[in-house]
C-alpha cells in the first residue's frame, strides 16, 4: 500500500470549484476522453455508487465514503474494477480557500497495486490522472480546453 497526493493552487475561488467538484456525477467532464465514456449513478449521499465505463481504461466502480459541504470535501473508494493494475484505492478530495480568489485543489488517499505492476509505478499512474482531473475541473470552470498530461499504463 502506498500514499499518493495531488495539489494545485488555482486561481479560482474555492466556492466556484467546489461548485462544480461537488457533484459525484460530472467527472467526465474533467478527465481524458471524458466525451467517450459513461457515468452511472445508483442512490443518493454517503453510500452512492457510480459506475464508470472509461475510455481510456474500462469499467470502474466507486462508492461515496464520505460528503461534507462545509469542509469542502468528499472521499470515495474503488469497489470494482482494477484500473492501472490497482487492487483498491480510496481518495479523498479537498477544496481549500486561499484567500477570496483563490484556493488548493487537494486529491489524497492510499494504493494498493494488484501484484501486476510495481505499486510505485501505479501510484504514479494515479497521481497523473488526479492531476488530469484537476486539470479538466479548472478548465471547465475557465471555459478553456484542458491540456492533460498522457497518463502512464494507459494505451490511448
Amino acid at each position: 500500500m502506498i500514499n499518493i497526493e495531488h495539489h494545485r493552487d488555482t486561481d479560482l475561488s474555492a466556492d466556484s470549484v467546489w461548485e462544480e467538484m461537488r457533484h459525484f456525477d460530472r467527472v467526465l467532464k474533467w478527465i481524458p476522453r471524458g466525451d467517450e465514456s459513461t457515468v452511472t449513478v445508483k442512490g443518493e449521499g454517503i453510500g452512492m455508487v457510480r459506475d464508470i465505463q472509461l475510455a481510456t481504461m474500462g469499467y470502474v466502480q466507486h462508492r461515496l465514503l464520505d460528503y461534507d459541504d462545509e469542509k469542502r470535501m468528499f472521499s470515495y473508494e474503488l469497489t470494482a474494477g482494477k484500473p492501472l493494475g490497482m487492487q483498491d484505492y480510496t481518495v479523498v478530495a479537498t477544496v481549500t480557500p486561499i484567500d477570496a480568489d483563490h484556493c488548493t485543489i487537494r486529491w489524497a488517499g492510499r494504493m494498493t497495486g494488484d501484484g501486476s505492476v510495481d505499486e510505485a509505478e501505479i501510484g504514479h499512474a494515479l497521481e497523473t490522472a488526479l492531476g488530469n482531473m484537476t486539470t479538466g475541473i479548472i478548465a471547465v470552470l475557465k471555459g478553456e480546453a484542458p491540456e492533460f498530461v498522457q497518463q502512464p499504463r494507459v494505451d490511448d
